[in-house]
């Protein structure tokens, strides 16, 4: 269940990501927002010995204000800092001074979310070729990319049909897993084109949901974790660190403004944040 304030901000670096930290910069700005780990009703019950997303977001943290402190250091030596591509997606890009510009290019995408009741938030993802669209929660909670088939009979759609894809790839693997709402999924294994807005990832592996227990009667159709790979039922790295590996995000980072009682505005801004949204 997703509780939050007007301004939600989510920003996420992993260790196989060098490139993924904030580069501090030359004026000392007061700090606009804060990590915040969202956990809704999908949030997948883990056992006592995994570590929390909350953890793994405070020890990343920790390691970023460590090596930003390094590059301080570095910067008044007057050595300087080695320029160069990666080193640009490290500073947070804000979409609000040129937002239309830059929503043209393919380095950001700000995906539209619909706010159920203030406590879901979902929107549009494509999947397949051609490309099938269906309705995802976005949960910075868990790290498992979840899409129901007309199989299941316990699901909403719209789903996604595997047989209908020319780029889909099986697994010969199954897929079992539950959540701290008591309901369960189980399904197919399997790797596909997964886009949202002009950003995409080829061969991200997912599960196809063909049986389900609980709450999977919508409103949205499927479920796309935003965490860390270490939380991920099917092993697989999720869709968003995929996406920043493949070095073509303006900034490494997500963010999140929702909206309170149910207004429009919602939205998901992956390579980006937008200032405006927030003071």
């Amino acid at each position: 269940m997703l509780y939050t304030t007007l301004l939600s901000s989510a920003l996420l670096a992993t260790s196989s990501l060098v490139y993924a930290t904030p580069v501090p910069s030359d004026q000392k700005l007061a700090a606009k927002a804060k990590v915040i780990p969202f956990v809704n009703k999908h949030a997948v019950a883990r056992n006592s010995g995994c570590t929390s997303p909350s953890d793994l977001s405070k020890r990343e943290l920790s390691r970023i204000h460590k090596r930003n402190e390094r590059i301080a250091a570095v910067k008044r030596s007057g050595n300087g800092v080695r320029k160069s591509k990666r080193a640009a997606a490290l500073r947070p890009l804000d979409i609000a001074p040129a937002r239309r510009s830059l929503m043209k290019k393919r380095n950001s995408a700000a995906n539209a979310l619909v706010n159920h009741e203030d406590y879901l938030y979902y929107g549009d993802l494509s999947v397949g070729t051609p490309a099938q669209v269906t309705t995802i929660d976005f949960d910075t909670g868990s790290s498992d990319l979840i899409i129901p088939s007309s199989q299941c009979t316990t699901c909403v759609g719209p789903f996604f049909e595997p047989s209908n894809s020319r780029s889909l790839i099986n697994y010969p693997a199954t897929f079992n897993t539950s959540f701290g709402d008591g309901s369960s999924a189980s399904g197919l294994l399997v790797a596909d084109t997964v886009t949202i807005g002009t950003l995409s990832v080829l061969n991200q592996p997912f599960a196809v949901i063909t049986d389900s227990a609980g709450n999977f009667d919508g409103p949205n159709s499927g479920l796309m974790g935003l965490a860390f790979e270490s939380l991920a039922q099917t092993k697989a790295m999720p869709w968003f660190f995929n996406l920043a590996d493949q070095g073509e995000l303006e900034s490494n980072i997500f963010s999140f403004y929702l909206s309170r009682q149910e207004a429009d505005g919602s939205e998901l801004c992956i390579g980006c944040l937008d200032s405006s949204k927030f003071t």
